[in-house]
């Protein structure tokens, strides 16, 4: 049984970026996470009299034996990537199951398409920020993450 609040709910599915270091081809790696956490939130900044809004999207993963930290990731062998999952900015994140093939060098396969197809269908975020809540002493070790 899991230690998670119930409202963990959400199945995500996480496209990692890589762009390789010698040839400059963009690749992107699949891999669907159950039982997460999902929020739209909103913030607004003040600067003198002008108001600006942003709406972000905040999610939490549960600690994963397939995580390995974004440095650590991209120094894998390319037929291994696919193997693991990680996460950072420029990474996407789609609210459910979906899978959709992200080629960067064919028209409506575009990582650009698939956030255009998403965005306002059932929600995606493009990652921001994200913090690695884990560790000794944790409750609930997960990876925060934050987009737009």
């Amino acid at each position: 049984m899991s230690d998670y609040p119930i409202w963990w709910d959400t199945t995500l599915t996480v496209y990692n970026k890589f762009e390789d270091p010698q040839t400059q081809v963009i690749s992107w790696y699949r891999t669907v996470i159950d039982n997460c956490f999902w929020k739209y939130t909103g913030d607004k900044i003040n600067i003198g009299e002008t108001v600006l809004e942003t709406n972000n999207i905040i999610c939490r993963i549960p600690e994963n034996d397939l995580f390995v930290e974004k440095y650590k990731w991209i120094q894998l062998p390319n037929d291994k990537m696919s193997q693991y999952f990680t996460l950072g900015a420029g990474d996407i994140i789609i609210k459910g199951e979906v899978n959709d093939v992200v080629n960067e060098y064919s028209s409506g396969y575009r990582s650009s398409d698939l956030v255009a197809k998403y965005k306002n269908l059932q929600g995606c975020m493009e990652v921001q920020q994200i913090t690695l809540n884990t560790g000794i002493g944790r409750n609930n070790p997960h990876y925060f993450v934050k987009g737009i």
